[in-house]
């Protein structure tokens, strides 16, 4: 009878392997086993706005930064010095990031496709559905906005003569691209001071409505995880903390802008300021894990959008009370670029994964990882589909360093596309320009493209091939438009 039993365990332990070894969307590579077995932890994305690379203390290229509770973060976890977004922009990153997919394949390519498709399953959804509860705070950028033109010629009004006008569609139709729509349980979302909620600071819940809070924005956010996370402290939980900063408009109370001097660059000042803000959410989202004995049930995952914008000069022009689109302030040190470009100022970013107990501290990890990567993981360790994800679940290879992930990662971006492979970066802006970049070597200041044309050829037709499979398919070969002309003729060699 025994062996009988321990036969049928053997062949029901080989049947789960299998199965998980068909699901993996990693083709390339199987996926080590993790060491230790867990179930259902609870998560938190912790999401940043247009924050450059250098601008964490622990990344070592900055003297001015100020982000101890950050810095503790990759001291008790794990920095990626080669940690990416899948765009160097707003929406589609944050578009591939909720549903762990490259979001050209559903069409999100950049902000002019808002919103995000309604029937695009996200992370939030697949956890509710393996009984987490499921919370957001701060910025979505994934609704309707003034930039859904192309959807209401597409989508809501095909052939209509009238204008696209937001003010014009109904709140009912508008609530399709909710947070709420789109998996999330609770959510205080909004971006200055207007805010859509159902639960207070405090944690009380209540029907959804609009609610304005005049405190500084960052803080605020804070304020709703800390509530979101003592609300749930006996619940597996997802956590999307998504802060409007260091994006413009610039804004911080003097609690934050003391910590610096008024003699350095008022944009500079100010993004510092804001970033001391978040750093100090950080450790309270840290400390509220501990107080309430969660820390080791929790992984965290920090990481930004995608590079600052720099205006190229990085003029300390004077700050406005909206968005302008100019310097916010923050650094991309020392990479090449900035946010619009897929150089590496504006697609590698601050990411930091921390899991107490379960991965190793005080680490760095130096493979290419991609935002993708964090949403597959979650759901891997939550027990979610993760079939049609396109990232790849790290825990294994976080525990073992000497585990080599074999894949490529793509780009895609306006008129400019990228793939990156071990340390070969091959960039194609425009119709004529193409550079290879050994990043291994230097920081995209050295074009190769004349002296390996065979790795060059080789990483174009990967870039093809995958980009063939897009909604909206091929590489591009228009022309660069006037922004995009300005920045590669200033930031790269030309061929």
């Amino acid at each position: 009878m025994k062996i009988k039993l321990a036969k049928k365990s053997f062949i029901l332990l080989f049947c789960i392997f299998f199965i998980s070894a068909c699901n993996s969307s990693d083709d390339t590579t199987p996926e080590p086993i993790p060491p230790t077995p867990v179930t259902k932890p609870n998560i938190i994305f912790i999401y940043t706005d247009d924050h450059g690379y250098a601008d964490l203390s622990t990344q070592g290229v900055v003297s001015d930064i100020k982000t101890p509770a950050i810095d503790q973060l990759a001291a008790s976890g794990i920095k990626m010095t080669n940690g990416y977004s899948t765009a160097p922009q707003c929406t589609p990153s944050r578009a591939a990031l909720m549903t762990g997919r490259y979001q050209q394949k559903f069409g999100t390519d950049d902000n002019a496709y808002t919103p995000m498709p309604q029937d695009e399953p996200t992370l939030a959804e697949k956890l509710v559905s393996v009984g987490y509860k499921t919370g957001m705070a701060g910025k979505w950028h994934l609704e309707l906005d003034g930039n859904s033109k192309i959807w209401y010629q597409q989508t809501y009004a095909p052939g209509s003569t009238q204008p696209f006008n937001l003010a014009n569609i109904p709140l009912s139709e508008k609530i399709k691209y909710f947070p709420e729509s789109k998996g999330f349980q609770e959510y205080f979302y909004g971006y200055l001071n207007n805010y859509r909620a159902n639960f207070d600071l405090a944690g009380n819940s209540f029907e959804p409505k609009a609610i304005v809070d005049n405190r500084f924005r960052v803080d605020v956010v804070s304020d709703a995880a800390v509530a979101f996370i003592n609300k749930h402290k006996t619940d597996p939980f997802f956590l999307y903390v998504s802060y409007y900063a260091p994006h413009t408009p610039l804004e911080a109370t003097q609690k934050y802008l003391s910590m610096f001097p008024e003699s350095m660059p008022e944009r500079r000042r100010y993004a510092l300021a804001m970033l001391a803000a978040i750093d100090e959410g950080v450790g309270r989202i840290v400390k509220t894990l501990q107080d309430n004995a969660i820390d080791e049930k929790t992984i965290i995952f920090f990481m930004s959008d995608n590079g600052a914008p720099l205006a190229i000069k990085k003029e300390d022009l004077p700050i406005l009370a909206v968005d302008d689109g100019n310097w916010d302030g923050s650094l991309n040190n020392p990479w090449i670029g900035e946010k619009g470009m897929l150089t590496e100022g504006g697609i590698r970013v601050p990411y930091i994964v921390r899991w107490k107990g379960h991965l190793p501290a005080g680490k760095v990890y130096e493979q290419p990882i991609i935002t993708l990567d964090a949403t597959k993981t979650a759901a891997s360790l939550a027990g979610a589909d993760s079939s049609t994800m396109d990232g790849v679940n790290i825990i294994p290879y976080l525990n073992n360093f000497n585990t080599k992930i074999n894949r490529s990662l793509f780009w895609r971006f306006w008129n400019q596309s990228a793939v990156r492979k071990d340390n070969w970066k091959y960039i194609k802006a425009g119709s004529t320009n193409e550079y290879l970049f050994d990043l291994s070597t230097d920081i995209e200041k050295t074009n190769l493209i004349s002296q390996r044309p065979e790795i060059a050829n080789e990483m174009k037709s990967e870039l093809e091939g995958w980009a063939a499979s897009l909604k909206r398919p091929g590489v591009p070969n228009q022309p660069l438009n006037s922004i995009e002309k300005e920045w590669y003729n200033y930031y790269l060699p030309t061929n």
